[in-house]
């Protein structure tokens, strides 16, 4: 009786280990599953879409250049890519650490999703306009598999990357870098628009902007290429449709001659070079006084192509532009050099930003 006495509590202890193993596989079962979600979080994208991401962000690609541009501004060192990037001589407006950021390439043809997930890349920035493209998002998400995508707007919109640029900042976990760049784009935005209310329509700069090697491609008002004319008070002169997408609809120089523009805003320095030296062209206002523009593109164009964040230095270069007697050459100066040093994480000299304007 004794021996089966003891034996049976063998068989209890045997049984009361095993359900503490059972508990405490449970419990670090459990612990392990809480400490695997807190490693993410969810957010609502800017299309209005449930994402999960991770909470700590350490690398991150976009799949145009616009939302690029964006991550370099708020975290340099985030970014796994350049799309669409600048040129090597274009490079050297950049800090030294971030030379090195490889460039993914930039076309219109189909993303290579293949490099992308080869990147292992946290999460991926797309720019979409939900109202014309609702299914866009779920359509790359489909793409990229398990990689996060996470949809901004406004990419393209000068006078709408507030937003955007707060939206983004809290996923890169950056918020309070984020507020110091709004700080400045709200404000010089609208100490431009405050001072532009005024003007008079007839009292307007009349703006062609030139596009091509000829001159005879443009943007139209309510174009985003040509948007920075609008927001700083010019009247852009251009009576075409707008071409969706990369913009620049074909114009007759008939068109142009009818449309006598006083000032030229050109990307392209070819046409620039020629413009001068063509008789039919020397018939224009804008040419005859020699004010025709380039707009300055280091290390990204500073009016268009991209049209994105790159642009915001671009709002006090055309607001003085159009009305210098306004918007002093000391006051615009003043504002691109806190530009750089805010946006581009480069300080630069007096000496580099009059080189970049003869350039």
């Amino acid at each position: 009786m004794k021996k089966m006495k003891t034996e049976i509590n063998k068989i209890k202890n045997i049984i009361l280990i095993l359900l503490c193993l059972v508990l405490v596989s449970s419990v670090y079962g459990t612990e392990g599953k809480i400490a695997k979600d807190t490693e993410y979080r969810v957010i609502t994208d800017m299309a209005g879409r449930k994402v999960k991401i991770p909470i700590s962000i350490k690398k991150v690609l976009s799949t145009s250049p616009p939302p690029t541009t964006f991550i370099y501004m708020l975290a340099p060192e985030k970014l796994g890519g350049w799309v669409g990037g600048p040129s090597k001589d274009a490079s050297k407006i950049l800090p030294k650490e971030y030379h090195n950021i490889p460039n993914i390439g930039w076309g219109r043809g189909e993303t290579n999703y293949e490099a992308y997930i080869a990147a292992k890349p946290d999460l991926v920035f797309i720019g979409v306009e939900v109202e014309l493209d609702p299914s866009r998002a779920e359509t790359v998400q489909e793409k990229f598999g398990t990689i996060p995508v996470v949809c901004i707007e406004n990419s393209r919109n000068a006078t709408g990357y507030a937003k955007t640029i707060t939206f983004m900042g809290d996923v890169l976990g950056v918020p309070d870098r984020a507020k110091m760049l709004n700080d400045y784009y709200l404000g010089v935005l609208k100490e431009v628009q405050d001072k532009v209310a005024g003007i008079p329509q007839d009292k307007r700069a009349r703006i062609y902007y030139a596009e091509g090697n000829n001159g005879l491609s443009t943007d139209p008002s309510g174009s985003p290429h040509s948007q920075l004319i609008d927001v700083c008070g010019g009247f852009n002169v251009a009576v075409c449709s707008v071409n969706t997408g990369s913009g620049m609809t074909q114009v007759t120089m008939e068109s142009v001659l009818m449309w006598r523009p006083d000032v030229i805003i050109t990307t392209s320095r070819e046409f620039k070079e020629q413009v001068y030296k063509d008789e039919t062209w020397n018939m224009i206002p804008a040419v005859k006084k020699r004010n025709i523009h380039l707009t300055p593109s280091k290390p990204f164009n500073w009016f268009d192509r991209p049209p994105g964040v790159n642009r915001i230095v671009g709002i006090p270069w055309t607001a003085h532009v159009l009305y210098p007697d306004i918007f002093t050459d000391k006051w615009f100066r003043e504002k691109a050099m806190q530009f750089y040093s805010l946006f581009y994480h480069y300080e630069l000299s007096d000496e580099e930003l009059t080189s970049i304007l003869n350039d």
